[in-house]
């Protein structure tokens, strides 16, 4: 029987291993302003200082006053990729739609030996609210794609967007050139086609480079919902395909040449966006080798010009022999590029006996913990959260029927558990302050302030900035209200330079 995703109540209960541990670090960093080191690292980098002070309309402390602090959201991009029209359809859409196309909203995973599955809606209801209720991020695919989005049209991408962004989730555009010899290549430009490929050429840009193209829709300027973040170039050492065609016919003169010039093309059009370079087998490699040289072909990019912004690393992990401290060195060797780098396709493969379920749940964990101990890295996305969803039917989170995989323990136990802040009860001192002795993890936030039994709740505020905002606190005994002015002052600790 098919269920619903995890409320966060049962995330909690499944996470309750770490639960005392966490409680007690709260009550020690409340009261007592001991530190407590989660995991034995150093967070601080991920953790903003908090200082909260109840004061009445006359600048007097209320001393005494209550205060608590809930974190909504992450301000480090936990993200995922969804499947835009299973994420963004209607009921009324769905039911139109008979089995085959039911079908065809999912992959196809027959190659791998699995049969075609029949979403019903339930299904679609639930992978919407797991999307939503565990990311702050997705990057849609397949509709931005260039087949796709010239055949299809701009619809359904621009559904899945609005969608996210108007419940608080940010969106990466993937990608503007992976240059396959296949799909997303358009047939009229692949190898067995006749063509002139200065007319290849021409059109690249066009659909996908220029004001008029796949950029320029989404711009603050277009017809689109805005995109700011754009997976610009995909797998260029392992695909090469355009590159190698516009370099024989005399276009560019070398590979790097063409490579850096999609990127100047993008910034031109976006300069307002992060604008990424992606590739695979680089975490997941048996050495260092494959990491290397994605340093050295960014770095002959940007020394080309190339207004390259983010690293990212794809992680489709498949090998039980990469240990976390192999995660942090490739990490930490992609940095010596002074860019930002992001987990971009994060999930572990138990197909031909590659990784059993436990070594999925270790890699999973040292993935999440290398990518958020790291200094460098800006965000991890895993890719797919759903089984029947996922592009090998082995997704990191839920099974068929929506069932919790044992191997996603560390999703709830660190970014839903550890690196999630909650703190309730708190008093503050006789001058009407309470300070966080060991900083909060930086994102949204709720805070509920509760005087002589009666308690107000204030949301949607940015631990990443400072300000100050007013309460009114219901006087007790009577309809009067006693206004009170709570000042919010947050800083990162520690500030890296912005990608």
């Amino acid at each position: 029987m098919r269920t619903r995703p995890p409320s966060p109540i049962d995330k909690l209960i499944m996470s309750n291993r770490k639960l005392a541990c966490r409680l007690l670090c709260w009550l020690l960093v409340a009261n007592l302003g001991i530190s407590c080191e989660l995991n034995g690292q150093d967070l601080s980098h991920r953790k903003s200082d908090l200082t909260l002070t109840v004061q009445d309309a006359f600048g007097n402390p209320i001393e005494d006053a209550i205060v608590s602090v809930h974190m909504k959201k992450h301000a480090f991009k936990f993200g995922t990729q969804v499947r835009d029209r299973f994420f963004s359809i209607t009921e009324t859409e769905f039911n139109s739609l008979n089995e085959n196309q039911k079908q065809n909203l999912l992959p196809n995973l027959t190659d791998l030996g699995q049969s075609r599955y029949t979403p019903d809606w339930q299904d679609a209801v639930n992978y919407r609210q797991a999307v939503l209720s565990n990311f702050n991020h997705v990057v849609p695919t397949v509709g931005l794609q260039w087949v796709s989005f010239e055949n299809n049209g701009p619809e359904i991408p621009d559904s899945a967007i609005s969608i996210a962004q108007e419940n608080g989730l940010t969106v990466t555009g993937a990608s503007v050139v992976w240059q396959r010899d296949r799909w997303p290549t358009p047939v009229e430009f692949r190898p067995e086609s006749s063509f002139e490929v200065q007319d290849f050429h021409d059109r690249l840009i066009e659909d996908r480079l220029s004001e008029n193209g796949i950029m320029g829709r989404y711009s603050e300027t277009g017809s689109g919902p805005v995109i700011t973040d754009w997976k610009v170039l995909n797998e260029p050492i392992h695909e090469s395909y355009y590159a190698d065609t516009f370099v024989e016919a005399g276009i560019y003169e070398n590979e790097i040449d063409a490579l850096a010039d999609y990127f100047i093309r993008a910034d031109s059009i976006r300069s307002d966006s992060v604008l990424s370079i992606n590739e695979f087998n680089i975490l997941n490699s048996g050495s260092d080798n494959d990491v290397i040289e994605y340093r050295d072909l960014v770095n002959d990019l940007l020394a080309a010009g190339a207004p390259i912004d983010r690293i990212g690393v794809q992680a489709h992990m498949s090998r039980n022999d990469v240990s976390k401290a192999d995660i942090v060195r490739r990490l930490n060797i992609l940095a010596e590029t002074g860019l930002g780098v992001e987990i971009t396709e994060f999930d572990s493969r138990d197909d031909a006996d590659q990784l059993t379920p436990a070594e999925q749940e270790q890699v999973f964990r040292d993935m999440l913990e290398a990518s958020f101990e790291s200094q460098a890295v800006d965000g991890f996305i895993m890719w797919g959260v759903w089984d029947p969803g996922h592009w090998r039917g082995n997704a990191p989170l839920y099974d068929e029927d929506w069932n919790v995989k044992g191997e996603a323990a560390p999703w709830f136990d660190l970014v839903k558990g550890e690196w999630m802040t909650e703190l309730d009860g708190l008093t503050v001192d006789s001058n009407g302050q309470w300070t966080a002795a060991d900083g909060v993890f930086s994102g949204l936030y709720d805070f509920t302030v509760t005087v002589d039994g009666k308690s107000q709740r204030f949301s949607g505020y940015d631990l990443g900035s400072s300000g100050s905002f007013i309460l009114a606190v219901p006087e007790p005994g009577g309809g009067v209200f006693l206004l009170g002015i709570a000042t919010l002052m947050i800083g990162r600790r520690h500030r890296r330079k912005p990608a």
